[in-house]
């Protein structure tokens, strides 16, 4: 789950750009009415959902692999973060996202941000890019997704993925092949609803292996690692001033969890949601070459907790963000007992993108170290942290 505020500036920078690019695929618009990825009943579009709702709504339906095609809808993204080692121990996390918007009086935008956590010289470094489409964006089709913001290249199909991207200032790039180990989680069976401001379709690859090369100061270096990936599209629009604390969690017992918490303007909690996938056995087989959906256990605001244990101020915006955090989730039947800490492995993770998408906020490479059942367990994690600027 990513943060909506994003696109509130979003829009307004795209139609200002003087930078025009073509984009899109075949012109096939999905059938929802096909059987694919079912839950109990099928819903309205996103756009038409009811205001009000709060929290996931159950009998979404998500089609693959038309569903990995950009789509006619206002908001959507292609979000990849993941962490990275080199054949001889050096370590970095690494962010690609891709975010469209579309709107019937504008064309197509597309903002793009890279970020890279090298965290064998402190340092983190981020990118950005923008454009809009020069001609009528044609969506869906059956090819997967195949963008091109400027040099930065995004394919993707069936969970076999290819991210290539390089640093204006030549300082990072990489040159990556991933491919999904687990399968593709649906979040609250495949939609959201966020009230009034709309739904959205919402669908993990918790798990992707990947390998390539990236490269510091244009020396390439062989890299493996693991990759979490994000799909979201819908009809939905900005929230004010609010904001996200969105996790991504990688355990070492082979489980995954997403967690958010959306907060108003005054850090009022308006949603908490998460989902936990454990892991593959036996008994909860998983097959990524299908389409059928790994098991996702849904989590409500009463099954789990995320407390900040520090704060941390940006020495260069002043900002002051959660540092670190604690997370339970209770255990219920397929969730174990979780007793979790997050500490981020670069206290400073934060990406100005005020010239892409009008934002301000720290997304970053996070260690996990805690138990689940009362024995030892640790992974990797993600968290984005959006709206703290403005409060």
């Amino acid at each position: 789950m990513k943060n909506i505020n994003k696109f509130g500036i979003l829009l307004v920078v795209l139609v200002l750009s003087m930078t025009l690019v073509a984009c899109g695929e075949s012109s096939t618009t999905p059938d929802r009415n096909k059987p694919a990825f079912p839950t109990i009943a099928p819903n309205p579009k996103a756009a038409k959902l009811p205001a009000g709702t709060v929290g996931p709504v159950v009998g979404a339906k998500v089609i693959l692999p038309l569903d990995e095609a950009p789509h006619n809808d206002i908001t959507e993204w292609w979000y990849y973060t993941g962490h990275l080692n080199t054949t001889d121990g050096r370590k970095y996390g690494f962010e690609f996202v891709i975010f469209q918007s579309n709107q019937s009086d504008y064309p197509t935008g597309y903002a793009s941000h890279f970020a890279i956590t090298d965290l064998n010289s402190s340092k983190f470094t981020i990118d950005q890019k923008l454009q809009l489409a020069s001609q009528p964006v044609k969506f869906g089709g059956t090819a997967g997704v195949n963008l091109n913001i400027y040099d930065w290249k995004l394919q993707a199909l069936s969970g076999t993925d290819h991210i290539q991207a390089k640093m204006s200032d030549g300082s990072y790039a990489i040159d990556l092949n991933l491919k999904d180990q687990k399968g593709v989680a649906l979040h609250g069976g495949g939609e959201f609803s966020y009230g009034a401001a709309g739904a959205s379709y919402y669908y993990s690859r918790p798990r992707m292996s990947v390998n390539g090369t990236l490269s510091v100061n244009g020396q390439a270096a062989q890299v493996t690692g693991q990759v979490w990936f994000d799909h979201q599209w819908g009809n939905f629009m900005p929230l004010g001033d609010g904001g996200w604390q969105w996790f991504s969690t990688q355990l070492s017992n082979g489980s995954e969890m997403m967690l958010y918490y959306l907060l108003d303007a005054k850090n009022n909690l308006l949603q908490a949601f998460g989902s936990y996938m454990p892991p593959c056995d036996a008994t909860n087989p998983c097959d990524p070459t299908t389409d059928q959906p790994i098991k996702a256990i849904e989590l409500g605001g009463s099954d789990f907790e995320i407390k900040p244990t520090s704060q941390w101020t940006s020495p260069n915006l002043g900002i002051t963000y959660p540092g670190s955090w604690h997370v339970t989730v209770k255990a219920k039947t397929g969730v174990p007992n979780l007793d979790l800490d997050y500490k981020p492995r670069l206290a400073n993770q934060e990406l100005d993108t005020r010239k892409s998408t009008g934002q301000i906020y720290w997304e970053g490479d996070t260690a996990i170290t805690g138990t689940a059942n009362g024995q030892p367990i640790s992974g990797d994690g993600y968290v984005e942290l959006t709206g703290f600027g403005k409060k």
